[in-house]
């Protein structure tokens, strides 16, 4: 089966514009003979392949990504238009500027001069368009395959950290604790628990779920790990704003929680965790603030670091640009604050 290269690299890339440009400024050298042709050439020539790269550079690096890719399509030709008028001003005046040069008898009319940038400024806007956008198709196919990838390889990660025999052991035990002591909560446990394997095992196949039941497994969460846990230790969580508009990856927050409960309790002095959802209009914005425990190494260091590398690369392949993730660490307290900004 026939399978498309992947594009060549920013060095294979900028060699081969190199070698286009220089052709087309070279090359036609050649087959002109030496004399007045040559010189007419290399004069009004050379300056026009010059504003025909610099309206390829224009459009390729600038205009499209920052305005067509934006979908901003009207502002995107109101630009390209504007550069095509200038190019024609800025051609008219070289022309007249070197007239010394030219025979008047070869010069042009005004308005002929004015639009001769015309056609190759088309075949520079074709050519960087056709170009960029064909570009952007096979990054783009090259990114839904590493994140078809990314999410089985996430998934899995995301199971084996969370659905652990340590944290499931915990938590049983915790369970036939309470079934000992005839405790009221024990339904409600095993309750919590069945719905964050559900979650996990189902609900997390999901492309994408709502913020809604997302919280409801933090929550979950949050509760079950209250259960092993000494009352000494603090564990605030908020949300804030309209939560329901939101639709996100799901198994995305959950890291830097874990992490939180990981790193952050203590049994012997007092901790907290500090934890707050907010939805400002498309932005999402999760902070998480726990005091630094310091732990046995050979325990702490078990899995650590893990879901957090999983969970950037994650963000870095879902919300490209869209996100930002700033991580203090001042030596008694670790806070992280992601946010991400979603299209409504």
């Amino acid at each position: 089966m026939f399978k498309f290269r992947e594009i060549p690299s920013r060095k294979y890339t900028l060699v081969i514009h190199l070698l286009i440009w220089i052709s087309f400024f070279f090359v036609p050298l050649l087959f002109i003979e030496s004399g007045p042709g040559r010189l007419r050439f290399m004069v009004m020539g050379w300056f026009m392949l010059l504003l025909m790269a610099g309206y390829f550079y224009l459009n390729y690096l600038y205009l499209i990504p920052r305005f067509l890719l934006q979908k901003k399509t009207l502002l995107y030709f109101f630009l390209l238009i504007t550069a095509l008028l200038l190019i024609g001003l800025i051609h008219l005046g070289y022309i007249y500027s070197v007239g010394n040069l030219i025979d008047h008898r070869h010069r042009p009319p005004v308005f002929h001069i004015a639009l001769t940038p015309l056609y190759p400024s088309l075949l520079a806007f074709a050519l960087s368009t056709a170009i960029r956008i064909t570009g952007e198709w096979f990054k783009a196919d090259k990114q839904k395959k590493e994140m078809e990838a990314e999410k089985l390889s996430s998934e899995l990660a995301f199971l084996k950290s969370q659905v652990n025999p340590h944290f499931l052991f915990n938590i049983l035990n915790n369970i036939c604790s309470l079934a000992r002591k005839k405790s009221d909560d024990t339904e409600n446990a095993i309750i919590k628990l069945a719905q964050i394997m559900r979650y996990m095992l189902q609900d997390s196949k999901d492309e994408k779920v709502s913020l809604e039941k997302e919280i409801e497994y933090l929550q979950n969460y949050i509760e079950l790990q209250r259960l092993r846990i000494a009352d000494p230790v603090k564990i605030k969580f908020t949300c804030e704003g309209q939560i329901e508009l939101i639709m996100l990856e799901p198994l995305l927050l959950i890291p830097f929680i874990e992490n939180a409960f990981k790193h952050g309790i203590s049994y012997l002095e007092d901790s907290s965790i500090d934890i707050l959802i907010r939805v400002e209009k498309n932005r999402l914005v999760l902070q998480v603030e726990n005091k630094i425990v310091r732990q046995d190494h050979s325990l702490s260091s078990q899995g650590s670091g893990i879901g957090l590398k999983n969970v950037i690369r994650r963000l870095n392949l879902l919300y490209p640009d869209m996100h930002s993730l700033t991580i203090t660490d001042n030596g008694e307290r670790y806070m992280i604050e992601l946010c991400i900004r979603f299209s409504l």
